[in-house]
């Protein structure tokens, strides 16, 4: 393994614009450029600065600050929405379980490895796991209930309250076909909605931290299903199928919320925000709106 030798120092806010210049960004506003590097800090719109680069630290011609600071605030917006949105679909697919499961297997049929379609080892740690999400909640009927009952053991619909998105969808992906019914609603296979719900939760953790959606490869790949024409063709791994995705769900789950809406606002407020970046298709509104 090759080491090296970090060697990067301090810079001040004076210098820091100072290097900015220096690799060719325009900058007229020194107080607006000082004011947004202590507020956002530098790290952090370097990650926005890349697009605006025809070579590593060597800005395009006649790029000003202002346009890098257009995007981030863009990307804060749209990071917003889909957030908010995922938030919606997290709650669908809580209230989901909790029925489903507790209409077939009783309030604490989640606990039996019969009533679940996975192998040993992975039944173990998933009960792991959700017991120790729940044994570490404060949450007042929580506390009420181990108080009521002498239990560690929530009831479904009370556990599904407290886990993490996470487990959730590892939760999800371990029930049987009969226990679950957003399968059929959605029309799609169920290897492509458990995959959904996986790369719904890694991008729900980006946006939780805060971090870049727009211009951004996601890690996690989505599945695009074969059938569904307004899929097909799409990049599936940037923020635009992500969006697809949750349109897509939120119509046939019928908890839109003015999320197609939001995202054409969003877009018609910032036309000058290069869509290319994100995975758009020139036909996206009609992909979107259909």
């Amino acid at each position: 393994m090759i080491s090296h030798t970090f060697t990067k120092k301090h810079l001040n806010y004076d210098e820091q614009i100072a290097l900015l210049i220096s690799r060719g960004l325009v900058v007229t506003d020194t107080d607006l450029v000082r004011k947004k590097l202590e507020h956002i800090s530098y790290y952090r719109l370097s990650a926005y600065f890349l697009p605006f680069q025809y070579e590593k630290d060597i800005f395009n011609a006649d790029t000003r600050f202002e346009e890098i600071l257009r995007v981030y605030y863009f990307d804060k917006a749209l990071r917003k929405i889909v957030f908010d949105a995922i938030e919606t679909l997290e709650i669908n697919i809580r209230a989901n379980i909790a029925y489903n499961l507790s209409k077939e297997t009783g309030a604490f049929g989640y606990m039996k490895k019969e009533n679940l379609n996975i192998g040993y080892t992975e039944y173990i740690n998933l009960m792991q796991t959700i017991q120790r999400e729940t044994n570490r909640s404060r949450e007042a009927f929580v506390t009420h209930f181990k108080k009521q009952y002498s239990s560690d053991i929530l009831p479904v619909w009370m556990m599904v309250e407290i886990i993490s998105f996470s487990t959730l969808s590892k939760l999800f992906k371990a029930l049987k076909p009969e226990h679950e019914t957003m399968t059929a609603k959605l029309l799609i296979p169920p290897k492509v909605l458990k995959n959904w719900l996986h790369v719904t939760n890694h991008v729900r953790n980006i946006c939780a931290h805060h971090g870049r959606v727009w211009n951004k490869q996601f890690a996690i790949k989505a599945l695009l299903p074969k059938k569904v024409t307004a899929f097909q063709g799409l990049k599936n791994d940037k923020i635009f199928v992500v969006i697809l995705m949750l349109s897509y769900m939120f119509d046939r789950l019928e908890t839109a919320d003015g999320f197609k809406s939001k995202i054409v606002s969003l877009l018609e407020e910032y036309p000058d925000i290069p869509l290319h970046n994100m995975g758009f298709s020139e036909d996206w509104k009609e992909r979107l709106c259909s």
